[in-house]
């Protein structure tokens, strides 16, 4: 009987977080493409003409809101905002394209295959339960089945029925995508030799920048090259905005508040107040605030100086601060010392304050902005900002859905400014670095750009591609002369250069003072030892490798581990097949977003 009421008390958890994990189960975080359109009413985003309602979207940013907030403390500000819009707006696109091919293949379960699959396949969750598991923590098919056959937890088990009728859909279409995964034992040995087996190479490197006597192109060279690659220099339309920045910073009344704050915590702690339990309570350092400001022993160089200094000159037992640094303030609590290889190590506590803009002064910094905002809509904003001293910047021409320079990576400053008619002004936009008020300047239709204006491009990528070639005859004339039995040291001195020997590499890595070339590492593990190779193109020349070892493979080592090889390999297959059929899904797909209409 207690087995059985365990059980029960524990059904109401298990479908709180089956319905989360149904929600989870239909999430990826791939980019959301798309365009604008005509707007419905009260509608954000059309997908293949099937609504996303305004409402059903400011549902799931509120709640994935709060979700950050429990989770950091903090309410998510700047881009952090653009980042959850932007996640949660992909993912009811996702669901509804996703939907949309369950629908199309028939995969919506009968409700025989709902009850076979409850009774012989439970989710995860379940099994993971301490309710169904023995004494041993493995799960225990004889207590699931009791439950399942408890009259008392019929209505319970709907939940879940509820949550297999929903996710089993998308199952069936993954093990679709997934069926087509093959992982061989030859994909396994290629992985294993990849991150296991070492070479190093003597080479000899022909840069192509040294080959600088490169005559310049002809008028009619640069004509010919500019009209065989036309399409290169088609620009987008483009914007260009003014925009003032009160930048979120402390004030000097800020400063001295934190300050304050230090210097009573630093006299409460020399007080006898417990140091750990005031860290825990007060100190702004994610990393150790939990662990009563804990740092363990640390060397002098682990820490910036002022920190460092601090501690290494104060005696066990001492509780010195506030020392500032770039991280804010530090009542530092120091508990022992020694030393290790010969190095000196302190261990302590710290108290972390950081020096930030108060609600005070981030209401002040608002109510500038919104003020230069609402008189800019009336006149200009240079010329508003100006009466106030204010410094007011342009932006170079940037694209839509792209950065804007000198501002950032800030999707509803890029709306604005491609919704906007010139002369328009924003309201204010918060951003990490502060207030933003914006106004849309100029607007730079699409065209390609003229011959005279990307001449200089054509020359400087016509000159590069002859450079290479220059490299790469030079380098084929001394693989002649190797070929021909000269040495290699004779070879790289013929045309004033030298022989160097790299540290080992793997086939997968970068290799030591080449970086990374995959052309050179695949050419180095395919020769013999003492081989010559020919001509390997690189990012940036030509080289002429000699290897000068090679590791033998390890087939033992590869025997031991080729299964979970295997495993990580049908991973990431799996995941490149569902990226690849999702972006095409996507590309075909009738993607409308009308975000432009409310942000």
């Amino acid at each position: 009987m207690a087995v059985m009421n365990k059980m029960r008390e524990s059904m109401k958890t298990i479908l709180l977080i089956l319905v989360l994990a149904f929600i989870a189960t239909i999430i990826f975080d791939w980019g959301m493409g798309g365009f604008q359109g005509r707007r419905p009413q009260g509608v954000i985003a059309q997908v293949n003409g099937n609504d996303i309602s305004y409402d059903e979207f400011n549902r799931a940013y509120q709640q994935e809101l709060k979700t950050q907030r429990e989770q950091s403390g903090a309410d998510p500000e700047g881009y952090q905002l653009q980042q959850i819009e932007n996640q949660v707006f992909e993912r009811l696109v996702q669901q509804r394209l996703l939907s949309e091919v369950v629908g199309k293949l028939n995969l919506i379960p009968g409700d025989e295959e709902i009850t076979a699959e409850l009774w012989n396949n439970p989710p995860q969750l379940i099994r993971d339960t301490p309710a169904f598991q023995d004494s041993n923590g493995v799960f225990d098919m004889a207590r699931y089945e009791a439950a399942l056959n408890d009259a008392e937890l019929d209505q319970q088990w709907d939940g879940v029925i509820y949550y297999l009728r929903n996710t089993l859909p998308f199952q069936k279409l993954s093990n679709l995508l997934n069926s087509t995964t093959v992982v061989t034992d030859d994909d396994a040995r290629l992985e294993f030799m990849k991150n296991n087996m070492r070479a190093n190479v003597n080479y000899i490197f022909y840069n192509a920048a040294n080959y600088s006597d490169i005559a310049e192109p002809t008028e009619a060279e640069i004509k010919a090259y500019y009209e065989k690659n036309k399409d290169d220099y088609f620009e987008n339309e483009k914007r260009i905005v003014d925009y003032v920045l009160f930048e979120l910073k402390p004030t000097p009344t800020d400063s001295n508040a934190a300050f304050q704050q230090a210097l009573e915590l630093l006299q409460d702690a020399k007080d006898g107040k417990d140091f750990a339990q005031l860290a825990e309570i007060y100190s702004q350092d994610p990393g150790s605030a939990a662990s009563g400001g804990d740092l363990g022993f640390f060397k002098r160089t682990a820490m910036v100086k002022p920190f460092a200094d601090a501690a290494f000159a104060a005696r066990i037992g001492d509780i010195v601060g506030p020392v500032e640094s770039q991280y804010g303030l530090h009542i530092i609590q120091v508990e022992d010392k020694r030393t290790s290889d010969g190095e000196e190590e302190v261990k302590a506590r710290h108290i972390l304050i950081k020096i930030e803009a108060s609600n005070a002064t981030r209401e002040s910094l608002q109510g500038e902005a919104a003020f230069i905002a609402e008189s800019a809509k009336d006149s200009r904003l240079r010329t508003v900002a100006e009466a106030e001293s204010l410094q007011v910047n342009t932006t170079q021409p940037f694209e839509i859905e792209g950065f804007v320079p000198g501002i950032g990576m800030e999707q509803r400053v890029n709306r604005f400014a491609f919704r906007a008619k010139i002369g328009d002004v924003s309201d204010v936009f918060y951003t990490d670095r502060g207030y933003l008020v914006v106004e849309l300047t100029e607007i730079i239709a699409e065209r390609t750009q003229p011959l005279d204006e990307v001449t200089p491009r054509i020359k400087s990528a016509m000159q590069s591609g002859k450079r290479m070639e220059a490299a790469k005859a030079a380098a084929q004339a001394a693989y002649n002369n190797l070929a021909a039995g000269t040495m290699l040291e004779q070879v790289a001195a013929m045309d004033s250069l030298e022989v160097k020997q790299t540290e080992e590499f793997t086939l997968g890595g970068t290799i030591p003072g080449v970086g990374r070339e995959p052309s050179v590492a695949a050419t180095a593990f395919k020769l013999n030892v003492g081989d010559y190779s020919e001509p390997v193109e690189g990012t940036r020349g030509y080289y002429i490798l000699q290897l000068v070892s090679k590791s033998d493979f390890d087939e033992a080592a590869f025997q031991n581990q080729k299964e979970s090889l295997k495993m990580q390999l049908n991973v990431r297959q799996r995941n490149q097949i569902f990226a690849q059929w999702y972006t095409k899904l996507k590309e075909e797909a009738d993607i409308r977003d009308f975000r432009n209409d409310y942000f």
